[in-house]
């Protein structure tokens, strides 16, 4: 049974939306990743997603009305999924963290700032590409999660 907690950074639900990302071996291993954790995404990451679909329907008009009722269904399955848990969107503690990760290291983006301050706030580990954010979980300054991964580090682990 899986216990210990990961919390994803928004690139790993774009497949779920139908926008792919360029990680190896993703659709194999993926479903292992949610037998191994407990699996959560800060609701910030549906809005950051939505905001990727738009940036794409606005390139490509005529996918418009398919990437919007990609998103749509995506949303449902991700709702159902109960391998995937939701975190709350904000709370003090959270707010505090990513107020320092703007104040003391100059993390410019409030989405990656929320998503990693989740999982320091809640002691999880956090699964992003994002370097900076690995820098900054490095510094020792700001709180951190318990851990920063890479894909690469998940496909190494459960191959």
């Amino acid at each position: 049974m899986a216990s210990e907690e990961l919390v994803l950074d928004t690139t790993y639900l774009l497949p779920i939306f139908g926008i792919s990302v360029s990680l190896e071996g993703f659709g194999e291993f993926f479903p292992r990743l949610l037998a191994k954790y407990v699996v959560l995404y800060n609701p910030v990451s549906l809005v950051e997603a939505k905001w990727i679909v738009l940036k794409l329907a606005k390139r490509v008009p005529q996918k418009r009305d398919a990437l919007l009722e990609r998103f749509r269904i995506g949303l449902e399955a991700l709702l159902r999924d109960e391998r995937l848990g939701q975190t709350e969107l904000t709370n003090p503690s959270v707010e505090g963290i990513a107020d320092l990760l703007l104040t003391q290291a100059g993390v410019a983006d409030y989405f990656d700032r929320l998503i990693y301050a989740t999982a320091a706030s809640r002691r999880s580990m956090l699964l992003t590409e994002d370097k900076e954010l690995a820098e900054v979980a490095r510094r020792g300054d700001i709180p951190a999660p318990k851990r920063v991964i890479r894909w690469s580090d998940v496909a190494r682990e459960t191959h």
